[in-house]
């Protein structure tokens, strides 16, 4: 083999490891797009099912006081038990 046949192939070679190099980039950039993306998208839904549940919990101590405040008070001094401990 001459020499100009081993810079081609080595010129080859390093062509063919640039250009799986810069494909596998691309891959990981679009996946890792992807993951944000979803991720985006699980948090609006988590932040919208939140608002849900707080607004349902406002609705219900709203409706009946007495009870939330009989019932928070249960919670809390089971906790200072709990804590205390």
């Amino acid at each position: 083999m001459t020499e100009l046949n081993k810079n081609q192939t080595a010129t080859q070679r390093k062509s063919h490891v640039s250009e799986a190099a810069n494909t596998l980039l691309n891959e990981g950039k679009k996946l890792a797009q992807e993951v944000y993306e979803d991720g985006i998208n699980k948090v609006s839904e988590a932040e919208a099912n939140v608002k849900e549940y707080s607004d349902q919990l406002v609705k219900k101590v709203q409706e009946n006081p007495v009870s939330s405040i009989l019932i928070a008070a249960g919670v809390g001094f089971l906790l200072s038990k709990i804590f205390h401990k």
